[in-house]
This record gives structure tokens, sequence and C-alpha cells, in this order.
């Protein structure tokens, strides 16, 4: 693993000592000073709404199989089929948003193949590589995980090898009430009598790579003829066009400018993917790699800011939002609890504030970001979940998300931070990385909730919080951390790098609280 002090020369601290909080022997005392984060209490932003926290569920790897779906017959313990281990975790994470069946495979995957007795389901190519797809996981299995979760289901139209016709008697089979049309007389002899009501739809999925290698203007034509005439049986549907490859404003420029010419077609969200890849292996890199990840997950601000400067070209009242619905680290091969598992990849302490400060992000801009989802939820890419038969375990990620559930549904309000930039290099050439980065929100008149993200891989910093319109009575705090930058929760010790929670004796308008070195802290304020 690596340490701190074998690349650095000084061990990073893993408590806080401005909350009482114990250190680890031999961690450095003093902390950096000259940083300040004021939280503007009276200039909220927007509700941030809980889908930002949302999931992504592909046919790919051991996402789908030996993830979620483990069988009926299985030895591991489950509803259904379904992974009980990982509803119960879910839980735990808020009522959410999951997407299915891709990402690329959502454009090669005729929906009917999924319904209906799961004996008599075609076997298909798995798209991926030449395995084969059962098809035992369809739509109402699907269903199913998303009720056993409390969450609400996203579906991914197939626009690359799919037809209009086939998308919107998708819609007609899962939201036509019972007794209203053949297809919906067909869900209910497959088991489910009550409509789906599924209301969030994505036509098709990177159409300018695997969803078809359109142009934005092919593409645009595409879409319009897909979401002309869609059934909506009194469901409000949520319509998503398939966005740019990272911040792509040709593209968007493009599309939009399409979609500007004659009929405009109904559009209400617009998807960007963004992985910030990788920099060094999911678990070798030395400290500079460590901050050009960081450097690079921050490139989400730009993409958030760019993205919805060049919509609002074209859509000056900005009715039409950005969602997220790819994004994450992405790490070579070699960390893959199960070889079978495509792109699984072992989530360590970086990848935690990878999310840490995405989620951020996504905070910060409340108003202009409607739904993220990151990829994925278990068995691959940037996962809360690694699963591997009767085997569970959660990811650094995993702690990310339930720590920054207090944000969901609460205002997002404006917050400065200023610090001292870390200094780095990428290949020789001088760069620098924001120091303390976060965000705040407000549930109600008296709790405040504040996240930060410290990047600093050796050394803690106090930071003088400041609540600009009020005063705290009292803050609880809670941090990920650990000395080792690449620590991490696996099958056999699964609570390495798990948050750690401490009552503090801070109050006032003006409090100074100590971070600790490649820390996520959250502060619970309760005002006065």
């Amino acid at each position: 693993m690596i340490n701190r002090r074998d690349f650095l020369g000084a061990a990073g601290a893993l408590g806080v000592g401005a909350a009482g909080m114990s250190r680890a022997a031999g961690a450095r005392t003093s902390a950096a000073v000259g940083a300040t984060v004021d939280v503007l209490l009276n200039e909220p932003i927007g509700t941030i709404k809980p889908e930002i926290y949302s999931h992504f569920t592909e046919h790919i790897g051991g996402v789908i199989y030996d993830g979620i779906w483990v069988g009926e017959d299985s030895k591991v313990e489950n509803i259904g089929g379904i992974r009980k281990k990982l509803v119960d975790h879910m839980h735990r994470l808020g009522k959410v948003v999951i997407r299915w069946p891709g990402g690329c495979f959502a454009d090669s995957y005729h929906w009917r193949d999924g319904i209906g007795p799961r004996d008599k389901r075609p076997r298909r190519f798995g798209r991926w590589r030449e395995v084969t797809e059962s098809n035992a996981f369809g739509t109402h299995e699907f269903m199913k995980f998303c009720r056993l979760c409390g969450d609400t289901p996203y579906f991914a139209a197939n626009v690359g090898a799919g037809s209009p016709t086939e998308f919107q008697n998708w819609v007609e089979y899962c939201n036509g009430p019972a007794g209203s049309t053949t297809l919906a007389d067909e869900r209910v002899a497959n088991g489910d009598p009550d409509p789906f009501k599924i209301a969030y739809w994505g036509v098709g999925n990177e159409s300018w790579g695997c969803g078809g290698k359109y142009t934005p203007e092919d593409y645009c034509k595409e879409y319009r003829k897909f979401t002309e005439w869609v059934p909506e049986y009194g469901v409000k549907l949520y319509l998503t066009a398939a966005g740019p490859n990272s911040n792509d404003l040709d593209w968007t420029r493009r599309f939009f400018a399409k979609w500007r010419d004659g009929a405009i077609a109904p559009l209400h969200g617009f998807a960007a993917h963004y992985y910030c890849g990788t920099t060094g292996h999911a678990l070798k890199f030395d400290v500079d790699q460590w901050y050009e990840m960081l450097h690079k997950a921050n490139y989400m601000e730009t993409l958030v800011r760019e993205q919805w400067a060049v919509m609002g070209e074209f859509d000056r009242e900005h009715k039409v939002k950005l969602v997220i619905d790819e994004w994450g680290a992405w790490h070579p091969a070699g960390t893959e609890i199960n070889k079978a598992h495509l792109f699984e990849q072992m989530g360590c302490l970086r990848d935690a504030l990878v999310a840490g400060l995405t989620l951020d992000v996504f905070n910060r801009h409340a108003d202009k970001i409607d739904m993220a989802n990151v990829a994925q939820l278990i068995n691959n890419i940037h996962s809360l979940f690694l699963a591997d038969g009767d085997k569970f375990v959660c990811t650094p990620n995993f702690h990310v998300f339930e720590m920054y559930r207090a944000h969901h549904g609460a205002r997002s309000l404006k917050v400065v931070a200023e610090a001292p930039d870390v200094p780095f290099k990428i290949k020789g050439r001088d760069e620098k990385l924001f120091r303390v980065a976060g965000s705040a929100s407000s549930s109600d008149s008296k709790k405040v909730t504040i996240t930060l993200v410290h990047t600093h891989a050796s050394e803690p910093v106090e930071v003088d919080v400041r609540l600009k319109g009020g005063e705290a009575a009292s803050v609880g705090k809670v941090v990920l951390t650990h000395k080792e930058l690449n620590a991490h929760n696996t099958f056999e010790a699964p609570d390495v790098v798990t948050p750690k929670s401490a009552e503090t004796d801070l109050k006032g308008g003006s409090f100074r609280v100590v971070l600790d070195p490649a820390s996520i802290t959250r502060l619970d304020v309760t005002l006065a």
C-alpha cells in the first residue's frame, strides 16, 4: 500500500484533532493555516435534487449477473433472485434513481427479449465481448430491484439498433393501465397488474459513439422521431437526449441548433458523460498522480459551466437541464476481484475524494443539474459495492454517498473557499490544485450541512469556517480518511476506510476546524 511516510517523509493523520479524535502514532500535529470557507446562509442557489446522487446499472461484466441478480435458487441470500445485501445497503443511500440497461448495451437491447418466462427468453450476444446474455434480468426484474430499494427507474431506449415504434411500445407496455391495450395486458400476464409509471426515459446513449456514431444533426433527427407521439398514460415523462463526449461544445451547439430548426421536440434533460480516467493505476500511483487524478476530476466544474452556457444560447430560459448520467474514475485492468467482471476495479481513498469533489460540484450547481448517475453501482468502474458469490463489500465511494445524503432535497448555499493552492507536476510540467473545496446546504431554518474535500496528501490544514448570516449553536463532525493514500476495503478487511464521527465544542459565527490530509469532512451545523 502507498503510505504518505514512504512518499513524503511524514505520516498523515487518521483522526481530527479539533474534534478530539485520536491521531495515528507519529502523525504531525501542526496544521497549515490561511484557509477560509465562507458559507452564505442568505444566498441560496437552488434545491439539491436527490437525483444527482443516482446510480447506473448496465449489462456488462459483473454488474447485473453476480452483482444485482444472483438467481432465485442461489445460495447467496436473495429476494426473488436479487442480492439482499445490496438492497439493504441501498436503503442507506436515500431514494434516488437507477439507470438501466445501459450504456452502450442499451443501443443493442430489444426490450421484448427480457420479458415473459425466463426459460423461454432468447439468449443473445452480450455486446461487450463474446459472452452470452441470458436475458434472465429484464424489465420486470429491474422494476423489482427498484421497488425493493425504494428507488426510481430510469430506462435507456435503443436508438442505435432500435426504432421509434419499439421505444414507444416499451413505454406503452410499462405505463399502460390494465385493460387499456394489448401491450398493457401482456405486462399484466407477465406478473405486474399495476403500471410501472416510468417517467425517466433516455433516448439513446453516447450517440456520438457506441450508440450509432451519429453526427449531432443526424442524432437530433432520430431524437425527434423517437419522441413524437410517445404515450403518457397520465405520467409526466422526462425525456433525456444523449449529450456530448466529455465537454464537446461543438456537439452540444450543433445538436441544439438542429433542435431549434423547425418544430422543437420535447426535451427535458441533456446528458453529458465525463470519465476523469486514471493516473497511474487503481492502487499504484505516486503523489503527483494523486493530485493529477483530483485535478482531472475537478474538470467537471468546467464542463458544467461551459455546457450550461452553450445550452443557454438556444434555450435562454434554461428549461432544459443538465444530466450527467455517467461519471467517475476509470482505471486500467488488474485489480478485478473476478476476471469475468469486465471493467471492475478496486476503489480506494483517492476514488472517494474524486466522488466527494464531484458531488460538491453538483451541489454548487443545483440550479443547473437535474440528475447525475455514477458509473457504476456494483462490480464496475467507480463502484459503490463489490460482490463475488456470497462475498460483498462497500467501497469508500459508498461511504461518501452516505455521508452526503444530508444534502438530499436541501437548499444549496453559496460557498466561497480560499486556501493556498497545492503545487504538483504532470509529466514534468508545473501545475496546481485547489487545497480545499466543498458545498453547503440547509434543510430547514436551523440545520446546515457543509462538506469539504481537502486534497493535500500529507499536511492537515486549519480552516476558518465563517457563517455569513447566522451562528452555530453546535457542530458535529464526520471524517473519511486514512493514513495510506490507496487504502481500500476488501472482503477480508471491509472496514479499512470508513467514516469516523465526533462531537465538537465549536460554535459561533466563525469557528476553526482542522481538516485531515487527504480527507472528506462533513460538518453538521445547528444554528442558534
